[in-house]
């Protein structure tokens, strides 16, 4: 098994990792962090939950998936700094290919034998962009994410599929289709599961096919997930597009609010 050595080189992905990224929609890097900055972004994010009071993903508490607090960057100095982090966007521009904002950023909680699966879903549908050729996530676990915890699981190559079998953009809530709908071959496709350890980084392909499910471990899962989308995205009327809503339908998402992220050791050249 390969180690985050073999994947990246002086802060670079290899070429395997590129390989792996671009052929599966997903590539996971070992110790990214070190682990006195994770417990800082730990501790922050465990300020953020308690300060906040979570939203619910889900129709309601019964219901829900995770608990979250968005635009975390923003609330949290250190939490703006691990979003921002050098060893993280210096990554994600490698893989992208070209440069990047930063789009938005969540912490996330799902609690044990409380949270029910996180829904197979894929992160294109509902980002109220247009444009998009190169957007990604990273997802960073600030605790340990066995495979009992609630890990992620993708889908190989799923970022691929045809255009027909993506639900490419949703105008209103009233739009979504079950992924059996969607992708017909979806039931037939197979899973990876993704343990991964705090500071690992997990980067996926905004058309990557994804989910997790329930926490059945007697600790909680915590995560930090943060969406770099294409430098020139413009805004596209949608679900979830509170944070541009004060754009104009077309304009170019950009300014303070959407830095620039600085390429670093692994960005783009």
């Amino acid at each position: 098994m390969q180690t985050t050595t073999d994947l990246t080189k002086a802060g670079r992905p290899t070429e395997e990792a590129l390989r792996r990224y671009r052929d599966q929609g997903f590539v996971h890097f070992k110790s990214v962090l070190p682990a006195d900055e994770v417990a800082v972004f730990r501790a922050a994010a465990d300020r953020l939950l308690a300060e906040e009071g979570p939203q619910t993903w889900g129709a309601s508490e019964e219901q829900a998936q995770v608990h979250y607090v968005e635009a975390a960057w923003r609330k949290h100095p250190d939490l703006c700094r691990l979003a921002l982090h050098p060893a993280v966007t210096g990554l994600a521009e490698s893989l992208a290919g070209g440069p990047l904002r930063l789009y938005g950023t969540d912490v996330l909680k799902k609690e044990p034998r409380v949270h029910l699966p996180t829904v197979v879903h894929d992160d294109e549908p509902g980002l109220p962009l247009a444009g998009l050729t190169r957007t990604l996530t990273a997802w960073i676990p600030l605790v340990d994410v066995p495979a009992d915890r609630g890990c992620l699981v993708y889908v190989p190559g799923s970022h691929r599929r045809p255009e027909e079998h993506r639900q490419v953009h949703l105008a209103g809530f009233q739009d979504y289709r079950p992924m059996e709908e969607v992708w017909p071959e979806f039931p037939f496709s197979p899973r990876v599961a993704v343990p991964m350890r705090a500071g690992d980084v997990v980067f996926h392909d905004f058309r990557t096919v994804h989910m997790a499910a329930v926490n059945t471990d007697g600790e909680r899962r915590l995560a930090f997930a943060a969406v770099y989308m294409d430098s020139d995205a413009t805004y596209r009327p949608g679900v979830q597009d509170h944070p541009v809503a004060h754009l104009k339908p077309g304009a170019p998402v950009d300014g303070e609010l959407f830095p620039l992220i600085a390429a670093g050791p692994g960005g783009a050249s």
